[in-house]
């Protein structure tokens, strides 16, 4: 695995300079040339998305709802890490947690892993919502390609699939893990540790049908506004597009971002298949991989916010002097 992860970001690499290559500098730059000064207008889209993804996680929560503003913060933190490490998204959903429980003071760690729990798996089958509506939509009202409705219901199958297999590892693989750690003699706190998590997640979704179903619809909305990103995306590039064009776009492109999960920011595989997706749709290849390197920009803006953020999360707190002292 150690030389997997290096391996797959170098292909990626890889495949993002072969794309650039191919495709031809010049054209690539007359394409973002016609974002000047309107590049900032990029960010709006993802903020609202952003607040949608936050409600979802906060939904998520057993006991209290924490306070907005705090998970928001939180949240861009851990998505920078997640964005930036192979952790498979997962090592910047822990750090959540355990922001949580040093700042939150009321939260419990077990409360906060349950919740970064069930907001993921509100997230992925979300997704797989989405990508499987965009998929009937295109069908129904426009003239997408049929390879077009057909990837998209490729990507939807494997979102299932994903759904299914990550709600099978929350409610299975932990008390199995915890198991074979005693068993073998090892971690018997860590197995302690897996079982009552195992037994709270049962409990959050026998009990809270509800908020694991908020989870699930602010998931959905928030997967949704990204279609709103890519019209105004498209739009500033100087090649605007419909809502629904936006919408297939956008739900292939979160589904190959899916799919490359492995290499951080899937490197040079989101870049790859956007300019597929534009091909499949007869747009100019070009467009496309400008598109996706603005995208990159509005990443790497979020990512910086979410460092920050993660900086200002942990410093350490001064304390006021009492009066008198």
């Amino acid at each position: 695995m150690r030389v997997l992860r290096p391996l797959a970001i170098l292909t990626g690499g890889l495949i993002f300079a072969w794309l650039v290559w191919e495709i031809g500098v010049d054209a690539i730059l007359e394409q973002l040339r016609r974002l000047s000064w309107r590049l900032p207008l990029i960010l709006l889209p993802q903020t609202v998305t952003n607040v949608f993804k936050t409600a979802a996680w906060r939904a998520a929560f057993p006991g209290r709802y924490p306070r907005f503003g705090l998970l928001f913060s939180v949240r861009l933190a851990g998505e920078a890490v997640n964005e930036t490490t192979p952790t498979a998204t997962m090592g910047g959903d822990a750090l959540k947690a355990f922001l949580l429980a040093r700042l939150a003071g009321g939260v419990p760690l077990e409360e906060g892993l349950v919740s970064v729990l069930v907001a993921k798996a509100a997230l992925v089958g979300a997704l797989g919502t989405f990508i499987a509506s965009a998929a009937v939509l295109a069908w129904a009202l426009s003239d997408v390609p049929g390879s077009m409705l057909a990837l998209l219901a490729l990507l939807a199958l494997y979102m299932a699939a994903s759904t299914v297999g990550f709600m099978w590892a929350q409610l299975r693989a932990l008390k199995l893990g915890g198991r074979a750690l005693t068993w073998i003699g090892l971690g018997e706190r860590a197995a302690a540790v897996a079982g009552r998590l195992d037994s709270d997640l049962r409990r959050f979704y026998r009990d809270q049908r509800g908020r694991a179903m908020g989870s699930f619809g602010h998931s959905l909305v928030g997967w949704a506004t990204g279609a709103l990103e890519t019209w105004l995306m498209l739009a500033l590039l100087g090649s605007p597009v419909s809502l629904m064009t936006a919408l297939v776009i956008e739900a292939g492109a979160a589904g190959v971002r899916a799919v490359g999960f492995l290499i951080p920011g899937s490197l040079g595989i989101l870049e790859g298949g956007i300019v597929g997706l534009f091909s499949l749709l007869r747009m100019d290849p070009a467009t496309g991989l400008a598109f996706g390197i603005v995208r990159r920009i509005r990443e790497a803006t979020w990512i910086l916010v979410g460092y920050a953020c993660l900086a200002l999360l942990r410093a350490p707190r001064v304390t006021k002097p009492a009066a008198g002292s």
